[in-house]
């Protein structure tokens, strides 16, 4: 410091110094980001199993508009209820882990390669081919 510097700025610039940045709200951010892509695969794949699952899964997103009715568009069916899931899952778990996690420093290097192997598992959880022998070996094995 400065014998130049007001007091003012001397406070400013102490103020800044003692803030500290925490990793764990955007580890939450990714947590909770992680958990909304893996609720909307489970559902797309519970919904294709059975039709009562899926009507169930359906009910979900009633309220979100063309999910029912035939217009010029059509409906988008169950994938409203898949999307309200989701984005039920997601909100809820980043406030939770936001509020958990909001004063906690989290290895972000120890995370990154977590999440990003998250994302591809569940990018490649969408792809029919490959995803459907692991779904047919889940039904065999628990019926």
């Amino acid at each position: 410091m400065s014998e130049f510097q007001s007091p003012e700025e001397q406070s400013k610039l102490e103020s800044t110094e003692q803030e500290t940045l925490f990793s764990g709200p955007a580890i939450a951010a990714t947590v909770s980001l992680l958990l909304g892509f893996y609720t909307l695969m489970i559902t797309h794949h519970i919904s294709r199993l059975s039709k009562e699952m899926d009507k169930f899964i359906h009910s979900y997103g009633y309220w979100i508009p063309g999910s029912t009715g035939v217009g010029p568009d059509g409906s988008i069916g169950s994938y409203a209820g898949k999307e309200a899931l989701a984005l039920l899952v997601w909100g809820l778990s980043w406030t939770i882990f936001h509020l958990l996690w909001r004063k906690q420093d989290i290895s972000v290097r120890g995370w990154l390669p977590i999440f990003l192997g998250g994302l591809l598992l569940v990018s490649l959880a969408f792809i029919h081919p490959i995803i459907d022998p692991f779904i047919l070996l889940l039904i065999d094995v628990f019926g």
